[in-house]
C-alpha cells in the first residue's frame, strides 16, 4: 500500500504521498517549525491531513541522528528534539507504523535504489545543500556503524595544518550559505542579497570572485570525497542534494579530484621510482556521478527503509 513520506530539513518539509514502486501520488510543503515540539509535531500531522486513510505506514528522513536504540533523536539544528522518540511521537499522532532514517543515510539509498547509482552494489553518497551530509551502501545494504552513527562527513577533516596544531572540519569548508553572503560584501551589496541561484548565474558567467569562493569549496569535498572512496572502494560516488544539480559544483569538484590523483603521493626532492615504490595513478581514480534524484533523494531513502 501507499506510504506517507517525510524529509524533514533545516528550513523546510518536503511531504509526499508514494506508492511502494516509488511513485509520487502527491507532494505537499510547508516551513520546518522552529519554535517548539508540540508546533513540529503539529506541522507533520498537518501535511498528512486527508491522506491517512490511504497510506499503511509513514517514513521520514531528517538531520541528525538516532541514539543506538534507534529511536531516540539526537538533533543538531532543533534543541527541542533533543532525546525525542521520533518514531513513537509520531506514530501516536498518525496511528501507523513510522520509521526514522538519517538524511544522508537516506538520499544515498534513495540514488542506489532510484537514481544515479542504481544497479552498484557499494556507494558513497555525499549530500550537498547548507552543509555536508553523507551515506554508505554496502554490498546492497545502509551501513550504520555501531552507534548508527556512519559516514558522519561533516566531522572529516578537509585541511589540516598539524604542524601548528590547526584542524579544520569539512562542516566548516562546506558551508555552501557563506559563499553567497561572501560575494555580496565583496560587491558592498546588503548581506543576504545575494540568492544561491544568483551565486552559480555569476560563476557560470565568469565572475572571478564568484569562481575564486567556489574553488575551496570544491576542494574541501574533494578531500573528504577522496579519502572516504579509497577506504571504502565503492562502485561510485554520487554527490546529491540541491547543489549537485549545479554543473559548475561537479564540474569544479571533479577538477579538485584529478588535481589530488596527481599530486597525492608527488614529494618535492624525491623520485619515488628510485625507492622502489611505483604508483599507479589509476588506482587513485573517483567515479563521481551527479545526482539524478536531488532533492527527492530523501523521500526515496526514507520510502526504501520503511519497506525494508
Amino acid at each position: 500500500m501507499n506510504k506517507l513520506v517525510y524529509d524533514i530539513g533545516g528550513s523546510n518539509i518536503k511531504f509526499a504521498l508514494m506508492t511502494a514502486e516509488g511513485e509520487i501520488l502527491e507532494r505537499r510543503t510547508a516551513p520546518t517549525p522552529k519554535d517548539s515540539r508540540e508546533h513540529y509535531f503539529q506541522a507533520l500531522t498537518a501535511l498528512a491531513d486527508g491522506l491517512l486513510s490511504q497510506a499503511d505506514g509513514a517514513a521520514v528522513s531528517t538531520n541528525g541522528r538516532m541514539y543506538p536504540d534507534g529511536d531516540t533523536y539526537r538533533a543538531y539544528t532543533s534543541d527541542f528534539l533533543i532525546g525525542v522518540n521520533l518514531r513513537a511521537e509520531l506514530e501516536k499522532r498518525l496511528g501507523l507504523p513510522v520509521t526514522v532514517e538519517n538524511d544522508g543515510v537516506a538520499a544515498t539509498v534513495g540514488e542506489w535504489w532510484k537514481g544515479a547509482a542504481r544497479g552498484t552494489d557499494t556507494v558513497l553518497g555525499i549530500v550537498l545543500g547548507s552543509g555536508m551530509g553523507g551515506g554508505v551502501v554496502v554490498n546492497g545494504k545502509p551501513m550504520r556503524g555501531v552507534k548508527n552513527n556512519s559516514a558522519m562527513v561533516f566531522g572529516m577533516l578537509s585541511a589540516s595544518d598539524t604542524a601548528q596544531g590547526r584542524y579544520s572540519a569539512s562542516a566548516l569548508d562546506t558551508v555552501f550559505p557563506l559563499l553567497p553572503y561572501k560575494l555580496a560584501a565583496a560587491k558592498g551589496l546588503q548581506p543576504g542579497s545575494v540568492s544561491g541561484e544568483e551565486f552559480f548565474r555569476s560563476v557560470e558567467s565568469q565572475d572571478p570572485v564568484a569562481q575564486a569562493l567556489l574553488a575551496p569549496y570544491c576542494r574541501a569535498a574533494a578531500v573528504v570525497i577522496f579519502n572516504a572512496a579509497l577506504l571504502l572502494d565503492p562502485d561510485c560516488v554520487v554527490v546529491t542534494g540541491g547543489l549537485a544539480r549545479q554543473p559548475a559544483l561537479i564540474a569544479g569538484i571533479r577538477r579538485s579530484l584529478t588535481e589530488i590523483q596527481e599530486k597525492c603521493l608527488n614529494y618535492p626532492g624525491i623520485d619515488l621510482a628510485q625507492i622502489g615504490v611505483k604508483v599507479e595513478k589509476e588506482d587513485f581514480a573517483v567515479d563521481l556521478r551527479a545526482g539524478e534524484l536531488c532533492l527527492d533523494a530523501n523521500l526515496y531513502g526514507a520510502l526504501w527503509r520503511c519497506q525494508g
